[in-house]
């Protein structure tokens, strides 16, 4: 407990005394330190992080306040946090809804301040470098010192969950892809170091949403379409190459398969076994999404519409082991975590977020040549696609969803001018200021 406590005290003090832009630094790499108190209390350390420093932060960037035009994403999050403050009125877990609430809230605060760092020229692309190697070098720490501490030993993670950690290594990845205005070297650095942390991470949502985020950065891309068609033959050639050696590459993953979630699950699914444990989470995740859809289609009209109340998605695990601390994470699935609690009415309002989202990434990656929104738009596919698996609402200044507002906020760049000042000369003068 020291370790992680020392690191907190002296980013978080980072966050508050250093320039802005190396503040905003600090401030990411906070979010992989996590001192997690489940549904019996309020975690003191995480409330500042989550809702206390980002007013903070809002009022140190109080001289970029204002806003472009209002998109609908603000608003459909806002009537979603309402919503589920509404709907914790029949919660038979006041004190979780009540932390959702305020996790949702911080997150929105968070969005604010942000978005006026990338405003100001404090939040870009260039803070990709040091943030991956400042959550790596924490990550070391851990393995190191706490290999216990968050998760399991066996994954390389930072002071949090391995699946959070790996939500914010892909956000990176995304950024260092597709940011043109890093040096190839940084930006081929970053990748392959994310990469190979990915992998002994171990999570295989993310790891999938690595390969989307790739493909998505090959379509975007302003290449020829003849590379684009090469590199997709390249891609099928390889798969190919794969298959064809699949007996020696099974041999070497089963050898590994028992320091390695990604070798054990493509081992258990290659042999067929459906009892190993590295398709655990995914039996434990199978069975709740066929709980939880069981519990929707029993439902009745109003509860269809108006969902069973906040937090009390933790019925639905039963006699299952898995995921049986915090309400707010009791389903592994933040699609029919919405619909189960909150809703018709509440999806439709979630939909209304992605959506906006969405299209706020697209016409940004539209207008602006230099890319700030293509990071963004490429990492979305595979934040969807996670969402399938794991809890993001309850993240307030944590790691699993700070990588998609840092990726939102830089994008705001894109949306925000019709011609952007060049990021150097943004950077510079801002640092000086600060």
């Amino acid at each position: 407990m020291t370790l992680p406590l020392a690191l907190y005290v002296a980013l978080f003090a980072g966050a508050v005394l250093l320039p802005l832009r190396w503040a905003i630094a600090c401030y990411l790499a906070l979010s992989t330190v996590d001192f997690y108190t489940g549904h019996g209390g309020v975690g003191i350390l995480n409330a500042l992080k989550g809702l206390a420093y980002p007013i903070f932060l809002l009022w140190r960037l109080r001289a970029h306040a204002g806003h472009s035009k209002v998109i609908v994403a603000p608003i459909a999050w806002l009537l979603l946090m309402s919503y589920a403050a509404i709907a914790s009125f029949w919660s038979l877990f006041p004190l979780s809804a009540v932390k959702l609430v305020g996790e949702m809230l911080g997150s929105f605060l968070v969005s604010l301040a942000l978005l006026r760092a990338s405003k100001g020229g404090y939040l870009t692309p260039s803070l990709t470098l040091p943030v991956t190697l400042g959550i790596l070098a924490i990550a070391c720490l851990r393995s190191l010192f706490a290999p216990g501490y968050g998760d399991t030993a066996d994954r390389f993670s930072s002071f949090t969950s391995a699946q959070a950690f790996a939500a914010l290594l892909a956000a990176l990845f995304a950024l260092a892809l597709c940011s043109i205005t890093l040096k190839p070297w940084v930006r081929i650095f970053s990748c392959t170091t994310i990469a190979a942390a990915m992998i002994v991470d171990g999570s295989r949502l993310w790891l999938l949403g690595l390969i989307l985020i790739v493909v998505g950065a090959l379509v975007v891309s302003s290449a020829p379409a003849w590379i684009k068609i090469c590199s997709f033959g390249a891609i099928v050639l390889v798969g190919v190459g794969l298959i064809a050696a699949s007996n020696r590459i099974l041999s070497f993953l089963n050898e590994r398969s028992h320091s390695s979630r990604v070798a054990s699950i493509l081992t258990a699914l290659y042999e067929g076994n459906q009892q190993s444990s590295g398709l655990g989470t995914f039996i434990f995740r199978r069975q709740l999404n066929a709980r939880t859809l069981a519990a929707i289609t029993s439902s009745s009209a109003a509860e269809l519409f108006f969902g069973h109340g906040t937090s009390n998605g933790r019925f639905l695990r039963g006699n299952l082991n898995r995921g049986i601390g915090d309400p707010n994470r009791a389903v592994h699935n933040e699609w029919l975590r919405i619909l189960y609690e909150w809703g018709i009415f509440g999806l439709l309002l979630w939909f209304a977020f992605i959506g906006s989202i969405i299209l706020f990434a697209w016409r940004g990656m539209r207008n602006d040549p230099r890319g700030y929104a293509k990071p963004l738009f490429v990492y979305l596919p595979a934040f969807m696609l996670a969402l399938f698996g794991e809890n993001i609402l309850a993240g307030a200044g944590h790691a699993e969803n700070i990588g998609f507002i840092a990726l939102l906020a830089i994008a705001a760049i894109s949306n925000r001018f019709p011609s952007i000042v060049p990021e150097r000369h943004f950077e510079h003068a801002n640092f000086a200021s600060s």
